[in-house]
């Protein structure tokens, strides 16, 4: 699920619906991000995500589970939170 949404933001129309659900200042913050790295948003999100995926230490992990662990899709939930997260931090 989680890994089929991430394999899926490198397509333009998916990119743009998961960033339609975040806080527009985010949706922003995540294109700004993306312009600088001189990448496609799709490219940057994709791989900030998988950037997560594989550094982030077990506090960030525990973290992210308990916030997707009440949602009625955990697949978008754990991507919107690490968004926010990677334009927050």
């Amino acid at each position: 699920m989680l890994g089929d949404l991430i394999a899926a933001l490198e397509r333009p129309e998916v990119v743009a619906d998961v960033l339609s659900t975040l806080h527009p200042e985010h949706a922003a913050k995540v294109a700004e991000r993306a312009e600088q790295a001189s990448m496609s948003v799709g490219d940057f999100s994709a791989g900030a995500v998988r950037a997560f995926l594989d550094e982030a230490d077990d506090d960030l992990w525990f973290q992210l589970l308990t916030l997707i662990r009440k949602s009625e899709d955990p697949g978008l939930s754990a991507v919107q939170t690490i968004l926010r997260w990677v334009v927050t931090a």
